[in-house]
Parts: C-alpha cells; sequence; structure tokens
C-alpha cells in the first residue's frame, strides 16, 4: 500500500474533487494508477482489458466521489478497482480461469507475450508470474510485491487469515523463482 505520506496526498487529492476542484484528478491519476493497474492485470490478464478498467475506476471514482468518506482514499479507489474488474469479467462471461500452457487459448483471448504490461514490466517477471501461478496466488504477489501492500491488508481485502496470506506469497515466490531460473538455464 502507499506510504503514511503517500496516503496522505491521495486522501488530500480526493476530497479536493469532493469540493470540485476537478484540477485534482491529475496528480490522484499520477500517485495511484500505476498500482491501479498491477490490481486491474491482475484480475484482466491482458493490457488491453486493464486499461479499459483503470479508465471506467477513475470515472466511476468522479462519479462517485460524494460516497468518499475523507480518509482511505486508497482503499477506497482498490476497492472500485476491484469491483469494476469483476462486474466487466462477468459481462463478458470470462471468469473462468486461463491454462497458460494452452498456447491456443492464451492467443485467442490475447494474452501473449505482446499482450504483457510492458510498461511497468521490462523484465518479463510479472508475465512469468501470470503464467505460473494461480489467480489468487498471482493477485497477493501483485499486491504486495509491486503495490507494497502489508499481509494483513492483502488478508482484509481478499477475506483470508494473515498467516495464509504470507504462506501463499512465499510459496508464490518460490514457484516464480524456480520457473525464472528454469526460463534462464535454457
Amino acid at each position: 500500500m502507499a506510504s503514511r505520506l503517500e496516503s496522505d496526498r491521495i486522501d488530500e487529492y480526493l476530497n479536493k474533487l469532493k469540493l470540485g476542484q476537478r484540477s485534482a484528478l491529475a496528480p490522484l491519476y499520477d500517485a495511484t494508477a500505476k498500482k491501479i493497474y498491477a490490481l486491474c492485470f491482475t484480475y484482466m490478464r491482458n493490457q488491453h482489458d486493464s486499461e479499459d478498467a483503470l479508465s471506467e475506476v477513475y470515472l466511476s471514482v468522479v462519479r462517485s466521489i460524494d460516497k468518499y468518506r475523507g480518509s482511505s482514499g486508497f482503499n477506497w479507489i482498490y476497492t472500485i478497482a476491484k469491483n469494476i474488474c469483476l462486474n466487466m469479467l462477468r459481462s463478458k462471461g470470462r471468469t473462468q480461469s486461463v491454462d497458460f500452457n494452452d498456447e491456443e487459448a492464451v492467443n485467442t483471448l490475447g494474452l501473449g507475450e505482446e499482450s504483457e504490461p510492458a510498461c511497468f514490466d521490462e523484465s518479463g517477471i510479472i508475465a512469468l508470474s501470470a503464467r505460473e501461478l494461480d489467480e489468487k496466488e498471482f493477485r497477493i504477489v501483485i499486491l504486495h510485491a509491486i503495490n507494497g501492500m502489508k499481509f494483513k491488508e492483502i488478508a482484509h481485502l481478499l477475506g483470508g487469515p494473515e498467516t495464509t496470506v504470507r504462506w501463499q506469497y512465499n510459496n508464490a515466490i518460490k514457484k516464480v523463482r524456480n520457473a525464472y531460473e528454469r526460463r534462464t538455464s535454457t
């Protein structure tokens, strides 16, 4: 999650938006978009749909700003992003898991290398993680490793015990490390 200073700035931008100061949207976007995109990618699994979801998140933030309670703005935006992604998946009928070893399914859904989030995954680790991990493991890794959320926050967000989330994270990291070592040794 964001540091205390970042959280305070995000709350400040949201409070300004709530007061009708539309100029606060650009700095809010700059402060949160990368992390929100990463969350969207854990649901959508491709760049195009993740970008669509990201756009919808900020439209929704503006539309529903009067529902913002003045604090925990980052979590509020995360909740909006999660709900938008789930709704988009439901409307597309794509709630089933994708077998990343099935090359035909990967190409059909546009999940090949060209649709990976190159804007923040130059090393290919996120793409590798998306292929090697199940949805929950992938989400935990993104939320902790990329977004810096604490295990307690992730457990609250995902609705499970913190110890389980920590255990799943450690196992997921081992899987990705092993896959990376196999990839580099070939």
